[in-house]
C-alpha cells in the first residue's frame, strides 16, 4: 500500500499549522519609547535634554533657547503626572514651534497610550526635521505596535540610515519583514539585531524563522537546537526545528520533537495530527492511531472532528482495519450526537467500509442500505454497497448502484473504474475497455492506462 503522506506534504502541513501561528511580536516591553521617571530623575538625561548641546547633534534638532524654560517645566510635570506635561505641550506646540518640542508630545502621548496623536506628533517633528533619527525610530515602533508592517519599516530603516545601532532596531526591522515574508531582508536584519543584542531570544528566533522559510534548514535546525539548549521547554522552538526537520526529510527526528512536546504537556492539536501523519507516512499505523486518539482525547471544545475524521480516512485508506474502526468508535462516542446529518452520513459510510473489511457482512450492508436510503447521492457508499453486492457475485445489482453513482459527477471517474471491474470480472471485456477510455477523457492516470492495456491485449487474445 503506498504511504498517504509524503514528507515534503507533511512539511506543508507543518508550516501552515506553526509557522503562522509562531511569528509572534517580540515582548510588549520591547515597544516602550520612554523609560518613565527614573530617567526624568537621571542627571546626565536632564543635562542632554535641556543643556546647551541639546538633542543629538546632526540627527536632531537642537532646542531654541526660547523653549528651555518650558521644557524644563515639562520634565519636572512628568515625573508627577505626565498627561499633565502632555496637555501642557499641546498648548504650546504649532506649526511655529522646533521639531524639539514635537518630539517631546510625541513621547508623552505614546506613554500614555495616544497613539494616534503620538503618531501625528512624531509626523510633525519629521516634517520639520526630516533627518530627526529618534523620531524615525519611535515612530517605527509605534507603528510596529499597530501591526503596519510596511510603514514601520520605511522608519526604521531611516533611523538606521541616520546611524542608529541600537539591536532593538535591526530586531524589530527584522520583525517587520517577517511580517511581510521579505525573508533575505528579514535574515540580514536579524544578523544584525543579535551582534548588538546576542541576549535576546526573540531575534535568534527571528533568524531562525527566516531561515526556516528559505528552505535554508540544516541552518535553521541548528539555531533551534541551540533555543532549545538554553530553554528545554521552548514550545515554539521545538515546534519549528521539527518543520525544519521535515524539510531535511527527517520525518523521524521531527516525530522526536513532536513527541517531546507531548511529553512536556505542550503539545497542541495541530502538533498532534502532524504527528500521526509522520507515523502514517513511515507505515507506523498503530502509533498513528494513537496519536489521533489523544486528539479526540484532549479536544475539550469539540473542534477537532475534521482532524479526527481525516485520521480514520487515512487508516481506512492503508487498510488499517483495527485501527480505523477503534478510532470511529471514538470519534462517535465523541462526536456523534453534534455532527450534522451530512457528516453522520460520512461517518457511517466509513465505519460500514470496515465492518465489510473486517468479515461483517450483514452489518455492513444494513448500514448501506440505510445510508442510501436517508441520502441517494451519497455516492461513496452506493460503491461501497455496490461492492458488497459484488462480493456476492450479484453484478447485475452491483451495477445499478454504480451507474446511480455515476450520475454524481463528485463520483463518475470512481463509479467508471469500478465499473469497468465489473465488466473485467464478467469477461465482457469490450465494454470495460470503453469504459476505461471514458474514465481516461476525464482523469488521465498512468494506472489506468495500464489496466486499459491488459483489457485490450485481452481482447485481441
Amino acid at each position: 500500500m503506498k504511504r498517504t503522506l509524503t514528507a515534503h506534504r507533511a512539511f506543508a502541513i507543518c508550516v501552515a499549522a506553526f509557522l503562522i501561528g509562531s511569528l509572534a511580536a517580540p515582548a510588549s516591553a520591547q515597544f516602550q519609547p520612554w523609560e518613565g521617571a527614573s530617567i526624568v530623575d537621571d542627571p546626565e538625561w536632564r543635562a542632554r535634554f535641556l543643556g546647551s548641546y541639546g538633542f543629538l547633534s546632526g540627527a536632531e534638532p537642537q532646542i531654541r533657547a526660547d523653549e528651555l524654560a518650558l521644557l524644563r517645566e515639562v520634565v519636572d510635570l512628568m515625573k508627577v503626572n505626565s498627561r499633565a506635561a502632555a496637555t501642557m505641550l499641546q498648548r504650546k506646540v504649532g506649526p511655529d514651534g522646533s521639531a524639539a518640542l514635537d518630539f517631546v508630545l510625541a513621547n508623552l502621548e505614546f506613554q500614555n497610550g495616544n497613539l494616534d496623536a503620538a503618531a501625528l506628533a512624531y509626523g510633525s517633528a519629521i516634517e520639520k526635521f526630516p533627518d530627526f533619527r529618534r523620531a524615525h525610530k519611535n515612530l517605527g515602533l509605534l507603528r510596529v505596535q499597530r501591526g503596519q508592517f510596511h510603514t514601520a519599516a520605511g522608519h526604521l530603516s531611516r533611523a538606521i540610515e541616520l546611524g542608529d545601532r541600537d539591536g532593538r532596531s535591526f530586531g524589530l526591522l527584522g520583525y517587520c519583514y517577517v511580517n511581510q515574508e521579505s525573508w533575505l531582508a528579514a535574515e540580514q536584519a536579524y544578523r544584525q539585531a543579535i551582534l548588538q543584542q546576542p541576549e535576546i531570544r526573540d531575534w535568534i528566533l527571528g533568524l531562525a524563522q527566516s531561515l526556516l522559510a528559505m528552505e535554508k534548514h540544516r541552518d535553521a535546525v541548528a539555531l533551534f537546537a541551540t533555543l532549545i539548549d538554553q530553554d528545554p521547554e521552548d514550545v515554539t522552538a521545538w515546534k519549528l526545528q521539527a518543520n525544519a526537520y521535515l524539510g531535511l526529510d527527517r520525518p523521524r527526528d521531527a516525530a522526536v520533537n513532536l513527541e517531546t512536546l507531548r511529553m512536556l504537556g505542550k503539545a497542541d492539536p495541530a502538533s498532534l495530527v502532524l504527528l500521526g501523519d509522520i507515523y502514517m507516512n513511515e507505515g507506523l499505523y498503530e502509533m498513528a492511531s494513537d496519536t489521533y486518539l489523544a486528539v479526540v482525547a484532549g479536544d475539550e471544545d469539540g473542534k477537532q472532528f475534521s482532524a479526527a475524521y481525516r485520521g480514520a480516512e487515512l487508516l481506512v485508506q492503508t487498510g488499517s482495519w483495527k485501527a480505523a474502526r477503534k478510532l470511529l468508535d471514538t470519534i462517535a462516542s465523541r462526536y456523534g450526537t453534534s455532527l450534522g446529518p451530512d457528516v453522520e452520513l460520512e461517518v457511517l459510510t466509513l465505519e460500514a467500509k470496515v465492518a465489510r473489511a473486517e468479515g461483517r457482512q450483514a452489518e455492513a450492508a444494513s448500514l448501506l442500505e440505510s445510508i442510501v436510503e436517508r441520502d441517494g447521492t451519497r455516492g461513496g457508499a452506493l460503491l461501497e454497497l455496490a461492492a458488497y453486492h459484488r462480493g456476492r457475485g450479484e453484478s447485475e445489482k452491483a451495477l445499478l448502484l454504480i451507474e446511480r453513482a455515476q450520475r454524481l459527477d463528485a463520483w463518475e471517474y470512481r463509479a467508471l473504474l469500478d465499473a469497468a471491474q465489473v465488466r473485467v470480472e464478467e469477461r465482457d471485456y469490450d465494454r470495460a475497455a470503453a469504459l476505461l477510455r471514458q474514465a481516461l477523457q476525464l482523469r488521465n492516470e498512468p494506472r489506468v492506462e495500464r489496466f486499459l492495456a491488459r483489457v485490450e491485449q485481452a481482447i485481441r487474445s
